[in-house]
């Protein structure tokens, strides 16, 4: 059969429809997409319209948006350094003004009112230095820290100290996409508001509460799998315990005991731990990419018992207090609690029923003295910190020994005299001598020379008259005291360099008579010319100086006395009945009564016994106890602005020029902090260029994949426009119905 060529037949009217359809379907969709593009600017208003390009543009823009965000911490940044900048400005001219008055001040040409106005000044100033520290801008205290909604300085205890209730930290923005800057100064490195007393390490021992983190001093450990072998003779029984999940010493111990049923125990001693079998021996290894056996010292090949390293856990606000000291814990003692002194307020800090150091800090806040409780920057001790400028922070015993146990007493034993006064020391290597008048009347001079430690001089005092003459430290808050038992009458301390500097020179019991020696007087009638074997008595030469019991001062004029008579006479008519002087027939001279007052022993200040706080008063009965001489100050300059208006106001030209030396160190710091300021608005600065150079660039690139070509879009759609129109007339013809339809 021969094949011949398909003839051309009728196409479908449907065909010819759906592909007219089809046709048009998709250039209005295109004209559609095209008119998007022009009325919008924009390629694409779907992903789906193009994937890749729309990706890129979403990751453009996510990144715009950073760097948007940016730009605007950019901006706040340098605005609120800005206004610290200002701020700062004004410290600067009132550290000026310090050094115009110390200069003033200092010596002898200026006069004592010259220099009570000066102090006056000084007190200005604080206050205007007070006005600065809550300096507010965009509504935010610029000192302080994240605590900046409220005032962060305020004047304390009768205008002698200002309160710091702000925080130290710093806050920090994004000022570019990896990178955090700082757009505060903290008050600390201006002002140095704050106090702290830092503890010695109170090494607390190890409990079932410890968590694993806290070990090593806070360094933790990162815990695996390891292998544990008993052997009790039965056989060796082997497990591998898994201790990822342990968070506290009690889960490790329990996660090792339970695979051995009893034949494995784990005991806390006060150091670590200590695996321990019913019988026969135990062996620890670790498993592959472990080493928790190995940090925490329980590796070891068979034994009779594993004993751990020293865990050495840091102290936490969790750590029981019968946990410190290596788990003897704060004593027997505990009710007599610590007595605090900040400033003119006290507080005694009960300890009895507390049983964290977070009850502790809590008991600390509860006093409502400014003070509050932290941890030593190692972790190992506690840190005491006062929010007070101007005063000292003192924390001594109440009858026990547990300011001692907690590592936070401010004198000891121990202390190191060149620490006292504020780090001005004791001139305990001077010439001078400690010279004692005691109750029995004989003199003692007592050489302090190579003392180091308030416990040298303890001992150099103790030594002169063993058991009798006696110093030992304060059982109530801090300072020296004073006892002696040679007789009857009172303790005087000579005033000269150390006595001054110890605040014990003075003389009175308080009690006795004062009783003079014979002068031969046989009785009243007998005249004062004939008295000191024929010396006779200078009446004429000047008055009889009296310092009364109540502490006031008489002088009594003898110019016209002619016999013992005269004398008394002169002498009882100042105060009748109450200062009295007699004539003893016994001892053939006078004697001396005044009931003005009580009496007591008066320490004259001076700068040794500032040094080491012996100063107060003593009545012939109780001892004399000094003051706590080992105060912790800020030295910030609030603190020092105080310092110095109370030495123009004393006139004390030492105390002025060590502060001139404090106040050099602080103006030094402060243009340290002031240059960092300006640095780092020198580099926001910069900043701010580079992130609006890197928004034009990001801009461009959106633009190239998401931006549409306006003219060439125009132009496209014109042409669409008209190829559409096409199309529909094309489609019109060729639909038309006609009479071969039906055929």
């Amino acid at each position: 059969m021969s094949l011949g060529p398909i003839l051309p037949g009728r196409i479908p009217n449907s065909l010819i429809y759906n592909r007219a359809l089809q046709n048009l379907d998709s250039r209005t969709r295109l004209f559609s997409q095209l008119q998007d593009q022009i009325a919008t600017g924009q390629k694409f208003q779907t992903i789906g319209e193009d994937p890749t390009s729309a990706v890129k543009t979403i990751l453009l823009q996510q990144t715009v948006e950073r760097q948007t965000q940016t730009a605007i911490n950019v901006e706040v940044s340098r605005s609120l350094l800005s206004a610290t900048e200002g701020s700062l400005s004004r410290i600067s001219d009132v550290f000026n003004s310090l050094q115009s008055h110390i200069l003033s001040g200092l010596g002898d040409a200026t006069s004592e009112s010259e220099k009570k106005q000066l102090a006056t000044e000084i007190g200005t100033m604080i206050q205007e230095l007070v006005n600065v520290g809550n300096t507010k801008f965009r509504g935010r205290y610029l000192f302080g820290g994240t605590e900046n909604t409220g005032a962060p300085f305020a004047p304390a205890g009768n205008n002698d100290a200002v309160r710091f209730s702000g925080s130290l930290t710093t806050i920090e923005s994004f000022v570019a996409l990896e990178g955090l800057m700082a757009n505060n100064v903290s008050a600390d490195s201006i002002f140095s508001p704050t106090t702290d007393v830092n503890g010695s390490n109170l090494n607390p021992s190890v409990t079932a509460q410890t968590r694993i983190k806290d070990l090593f001093s806070g360094s933790g450990v990162e815990l695996g799998t390891i292998e544990v072998t008993v052997d009790t003779g039965g056989g060796p029984q082997t497990e591998q315990i898994d201790l990822k999940s342990a968070s506290s010493i009690q889960d490790l111990i329990t996660r090792m005991e339970a695979p051995f049923g009893g034949d494995l125990s784990v005991s806390i001693t006060s150091t670590g731990i200590t695996l321990t079998p019913a019988a026969g021996t135990v062996a620890v290894t670790d498993l592959a990419k472990s080493n928790v056996a190995g940090r925490l010292g329980i590796a070891s090949t068979a034994a009779a018992s594993i004993n751990s390293t020293d865990l050495d856990p840091r102290l936490t606000r969790l750590t029981p207090l019968a946990a410190l000291n290596g788990g003897t814990g704060i004593g027997p003692t505990a009710g007599n609690g610590i007595l605090v002194t900040n400033g003119i307020n006290s507080a005694t800090v009960d300890l009895d029923g507390l049983t964290t150091v977070e009850d502790f800090f809590n008991a600390l806040k509860t006093a409502n003295i400014d003070v509050e409780g932290g941890f030593t920057a190692d972790g190992r001790g506690l840190k005491i910190t006062s929010r007070l400028s101007g005063v000292g922070v003192s924390i001594g015993e109440n009858g026990g020994n547990n300011a001692q146990l907690l590592g936070i007493k401010t004198f000891s034993a121990n202390t190191s005299l060149a620490e006292l006064n504020d780090g001005r020391g004791v001139p305990v290597d001077s010439p001078s001598e400690l010279q004692i008048v005691r109750r029995d009347g004989s003199e003692l001079n007592i050489e302090l020379d190579g003392a180091k430690t308030v416990q040298d001089v303890l001992d150099l005092v103790n030594a002169a008259d063993p058991g009798v003459l006696t110093a030992s430290l304060n059982t109530t808050g801090n300072g020296i005291v004073l006892s002696d038992t040679s007789g009857t009458g009172a303790l005087t301390v000579i005033d000269n360099a150390i006595s001054e500097a110890l605040k014990v020179a003075g003389v009175d019991d308080g009690n006795a008579n004062l009783t003079g020696t014979s002068v031969g007087a046989t009785s009243t009638t007998t005249t004062l010319a004939s008295l000191n074997a024929g010396a006779g008595v200078p009446v004429g030469a000047g008055t009889l100086d009296i310092t009364r019991r109540d502490g006031s001062v008489v002088n009594v004029d003898l110019s016209t006395a002619v016999t013992v008579q005269d004398v008394l006479d002169l002498v009882n008519a100042v105060d009748p009945g109450n200062l009295v002087m007699t004539h003893n027939a016994t001892t053939k001279g006078f004697e001396l009564n005044d009931n003005s007052g009580t009496g007591s022993l008066t320490v004259a200040e001076s700068t040794l016994s500032t040094g080491l706080g012996i100063a107060g008063t003593e009545d012939g009965v109780n001892d004399l106890v000094g003051s706590d001489p080992n105060t912790k100050r800020s030295n910030g300059l609030f603190d020092l602005m105080f310092r110095l208006r109370d030495a123009l106001d004393t006139g004390n030209n030492q105390e002025i020029e060590l502060v001139s030396g404090l106040l050099e160190t602080e103006m030094a710091q402060f243009n340290i902090v002031r240059g960092d300021v300006g640095g780092r608005l020198q580099m926001l600065d910069r900043q701010a260029t580079i992130l609006a150079d890197e928004d034009i660039l990001l801009q461009e690139s959106i633009s190239n994949v998401f931006d549409v070509d306006m003219a060439l879009a125009i132009t496209q759609f014109a042409n669409l426009q008209v190829t559409i129109q096409a199309s529909q007339q094309i489609a019109a013809q060729t639909l038309q119905l006609n009479l071969f339809n039906y055929l």
